[in-house]
């Protein structure tokens, strides 16, 4: 029996040797971090992210910190929950998906904050001289403050605000699961990730931008700005508020990560209002588009 299971998964290409070595490296790479009442195996779970993340950042130190890990990375320190805030770090650090270089001075709107990690990241860039950030969900807020908080030489530069951005002040039901935080937005069941079975329904504060935007332009008059959208569904009323009210004349870079909807509406609405586009599919509900002002 045991040839036979053995020929089997050899024909499937699997090696049983192979296999607890891979085990193994893991159980050791994950020991090697010597994280102490990791309750739920947070470390182990994100093994695929933290070998990447690792791999550009030597210096990488995690430890047990309240609910989750703290990491120590770059000069920075982010408390992470879940997996996929693992996931984001890789995103934004290693795949460099906001890498704006210029030699000019910029502020940066980050509409969908997440827990903070983009807001770091451009506090970090010397020419980013200001960050405003967006973000809705209460205990994601509050990881992002702490996160902020955890990191006085970046913190002056990011104020943050506890509400999301939209074409219109409601209030917004939205499904919530702390694993999934990057996941929660005005989407709902649209995600592949959430649904009602494994998230609550929560309620979310949402203000227009066009009573948002405008003042916060006027105090940086002569420097670029650049939005960063990562709004779970909410870019396109967005886009379309401020390409209402002609605010899009006072925006510089976009950098947009949209979903379900497809592309063709952003680009056409930045092209028609005078922007050069660079967009790409991550799948076939996701993507990111890059937009810069002619």
């Amino acid at each position: 029996m045991n040839k036979q299971i053995h020929s089997i998964l050899n024909k499937l290409g699997y090696k049983i040797s192979n296999i607890g070595k891979k085990e193994k490296a893991i159980q050791n790479f994950v020991s090697s971090f010597g994280v102490k009442n990791d309750t739920y195996n947070l470390v182990y779970n994100s093994t695929s992210y933290l070998f990447e993340i690792k791999k550009h950042f030597p210096e990488l130190v995690l430890e047990g910190h309240k609910e989750g890990v703290l990491a120590s990375f770059n000069g920075l320190q982010v408390y992470v929950e879940s997996s996929e805030e693992f996931f984001i770090i890789k995103e934004v650090f290693i795949e460099k998906d906001y890498n704006l270089l210029s030699n000019e001075n910029f502020i940066v709107f980050d509409i969908g904050m997440n827990i903070g990690i983009s807001s770091l990241f451009f506090a970090l860039q010397k020419n980013v001289t200001q960050i405003y950030s967006f973000e809705p969900v209460v205990p994601t807020y509050n990881q992002a403050v702490y996160n902020r908080n955890l990191n006085p030489s970046c913190a002056a530069k990011i104020e943050a605000f506890n509400f999301g951005l939209g074409g219109s002040t409601r209030v917004e039901k939205v499904l919530y699961n702390a694993q999934a935080k990057g996941n929660c937005g005005i989407r709902l069941d649209a995600s592949l990730v959430l649904d009602k079975n494994n998230a609550a329904e929560i309620e979310i504060q949402i203000k227009n931008i066009g009573e948002i935007l405008p003042d916060l332009l006027a105090k940086h008059a002569n420097q670029k700005k650049v939005l960063k959208i990562d709004c779970e569904g909410a870019e396109y009323e967005i886009l379309e508020k401020l390409s209402q009210l002609n605010l899009l004349a006072d925006v510089d870079v976009l950098l947009i990560e949209w979903h379900d909807k497809g592309a063709k509406i952003l680009e056409e609405l930045l092209v028609a209002n005078n922007f050069s586009v660079i967009s790409r599919h991550l799948t076939s509900i996701t993507g990111m588009i890059y937009a810069f002002k002619n």
